[in-house]
């Protein structure tokens, strides 16, 4: 009954050492003192074998290794697949060491050990021959060859100078003439729209009040969008012409300002007049009269009219022409 038993309990790890196969393998045995040589580890197991992680190991104690043996390199663990001999399919696990030997003689580098699952698996053994590089002691000592002069010509230095930086010198000529052309024609653009005849603020401000105008919009009781659009021409005008700030301030905050600049002192009372009305029309559903919006239209235009910068720089330079 106990042997039974014993044999139950060793029948998996019968079975999957025959399922599973580990083989050591070396590109040399013969080696010089310090070549180093790779070792190819390599596990099958049949395709129908479920497993979650595998791992090598040079030795029972991780990756260290007796007979002054010293690790240079490891790669990563790869896996493939491949049709056996018997046309069944494995899965491959392979993976690459670099080592050498800096002593001589024969030494035996141990099985290395897989570990999958809770499974262990050990590979076979290799015997490596180290030996010291032979000289030959027949041969003699050759005398150290006479430095020979070598002639390079100019136009050689050129070649392998262009051969070296050519690629460098011709990009840095292709961005110095790209960037003569951008800035040639960034100055052609810029002399153009000089020449360009720039239209008077005033102008066009004087031309979207007979815009308004035309649309009658308090004839047809759009009082807001009217006072809305005489407000912002107003706004525009006197930011102009005044550099005062209009944009989300109150039109206390900009009669305030004005009394501070060199608008004449009668445009005052009727911007002034005209914001109250604006404002109560805006925010208060206010219904002016008749003559309170013609008088609206008239107060800016004259405001622009009388006020306009572009007639007072023209009468300025023409005195001092005249002088």
């Amino acid at each position: 009954m106990r042997k039974l038993i014993i044999i139950l309990l060793l029948n998996p790890f019968l079975f999957f050492s025959q399922e599973a196969k580990f083989e050591l393998k070396s590109s040399k045995n013969k080696l010089i003192v310090g070549e180093p040589t790779e070792l190819q580890l390599k596990l099958k197991v049949s395709a129908s074998t479920l497993i979650d992680s595998v791992s090598f190991e040079l030795s029972e104690i991780g990756d260290t290794m007796g007979n002054n043996w010293e690790l240079w390199d490891k790669g990563d663990l790869k896996k493939s697949s491949e049709q056996g001999e018997d046309g069944n399919y494995e899965i491959i696990y392979s993976q690459k060491y670099i080592i050498a030997n800096f002593d001589t003689g024969q030494f035996i580098f141990p099985p290395c050990l897989a570990v999958f699952d809770s499974n262990k698996i050990f590979s076979n053994s290799l015997i490596f021959n180290v030996k010291l590089e032979e000289i030959d002691e027949k041969s003699f000592i050759k005398d150290i060859k006479p430095i020979e002069e070598v002639t390079i010509f100019w136009y050689e230095y050129l070649f392998f100078f262009l051969k070296k930086y050519g690629w460098l010198i011709a990009i840095s000529l292709l961005l110095i003439v790209f960037l003569v052309y951008l800035s040639k024609k960034l100055n052609k653009k810029t002399i153009e729209k000089k020449k360009e005849p720039q239209i008077p603020t005033e102008i066009i401000l004087l031309d979207k009040l007979l815009i308004i105008e035309n649309k009658k919009y308090w004839e047809n009781s759009l009082f807001k969008k009217y006072y809305s659009e005489l407000s912002d021409v107003l706004w525009r005008f006197l930011e102009y012409r005044y550099q005062i700030k209009t944009f989300e301030k109150t039109s206390g905050e900009i009669l305030e300002s004005l009394k501070w600049s060199n608008i004449p002192v009668h445009f005052l009372t009727t911007i002034e007049r005209f914001f109250s009305i604006s404002d109560g029309v805006k925010f208060a559903k206010y219904k002016p009269l008749e003559k309170d919006n013609m008088t609206a239209i008239k107060t800016i235009r004259n405001l622009i009219e009388e006020e306009r910068l572009d007639l007072i720089n023209k009468d300025y330079e023409l005195g001092n022409k005249n002088e």
